[in-house]
């Protein structure tokens, strides 16, 4: 048989950024769409050297072993104290998918796998349902389910309107979110930076984007005269800290789908809620 070596990195590109990707929706994490994509070029990369007779001791099963808990750790390296569960979970989808990339075969009589790395030497129309079948199942049907332990948590769809700017965020509903304005006394949401950043006009989104733990005064005193009468500082507290200072920015509305919230104000995290799962939380 006639491997095409440029065919093959492709092939398992794909194959490898969709493995991870489903790793990581099951797992519950965020992973940087970038880190997937290095992920993804280094499996391709190892493919293509596990076919060539100067490198065929590649196809050990250690050295196979070896590589899939080294590529888990280079692209799941944030997820510092998880990485034993991502690893245990990108193993179960890798079996799952070989598994059922070799049943497929086996029913078609297609090559879908050379020298244990992924192969296309099928009509599309066999490969693409295969493909949409995989990812329904790992991608949708168990999306975050190790991460919740198999428990779906509460969420609302929420439109948020800001200097003639409108955009739909996906918020946990969180019964301890006691985030509230000193002076009136109503609640406020929570958004991490990065969604509070798609909402904010450009010229706020970079300062907001810098955000860290301990800098929203900083940050504060960083932000145009023309927008600062807009922004506070909202104090907080959470378990096992002392407490601090969440920059936060008054609304022009909220619409929250299937309920009512009387947040005005959205204070926002230099920290991914549930591993970017979510873009923030309200209060319920």
């Amino acid at each position: 048989m006639v491997i095409y070596l440029d065919v093959l990195a492709l092939v398992n590109l794909a194959m490898d950024y969709i493995l991870l990707l489903a790793t990581a929706r099951i797992a519950g994490v965020f992973v940087p769409r970038r880190r997937l994509l290095a992920g993804s070029v280094l499996g391709a990369v190892y493919a293509v050297f596990a076919v060539l007779p100067a490198t065929a001791f590649l196809k050990g099963g250690v050295c196979e072993l070896a590589a899939g808990l080294g590529l888990v750790a280079l692209v799941f390296a944030p997820c510092k104290g998880r990485l034993i569960r991502v690893a245990v979970v990108f193993g179960l989808v890798s079996c799952a998918c070989a598994g059922a990339v070799m049943a497929l075969g086996q029913a078609t009589g297609a090559v879908f796998r050379v020298d244990g790395a992924y192969y296309l030497d099928v009509p599309l129309r066999v490969v693409a349902p295969a493909a949409l079948l995989c990812w329904c199942a790992s991608g949708f049907l168990f999306r975050g389910a190790a991460g919740q332990n198999g428990q779906e948590r509460a969420s609302a769809a929420v439109e948020l309107c800001f200097a003639g700017k409108c955009e739909r965020f996906h918020l946990l509903c969180d019964t301890g979110n006691t985030l509230y304005e000193p002076v009136t006394g109503r609640p406020a949401l929570l958004l991490d930076r990065y969604a509070a950043a798609r909402l904010l006009p450009a010229e706020l989104a970079g300062i907001v984007s810098g955000l860290r733990a301990d800098n929203a005064g900083d940050q504060m005193t960083r932000l145009p005269e023309t927008w600062r009468t807009r922004f506070c500082l909202l104090p907080y507290r959470a378990i096992g800290q002392t407490g601090g200072l969440l920059l936060a920015f008054r609304l022009d509305a909220v619409h929250m789908e299937g309920g009512q919230t009387a947040c005005t104000l959205a204070a926002i995290s230099a920290e991914r809620v549930a591993g970017g799962r979510y873009d923030g939380l309200i209060g319920v």
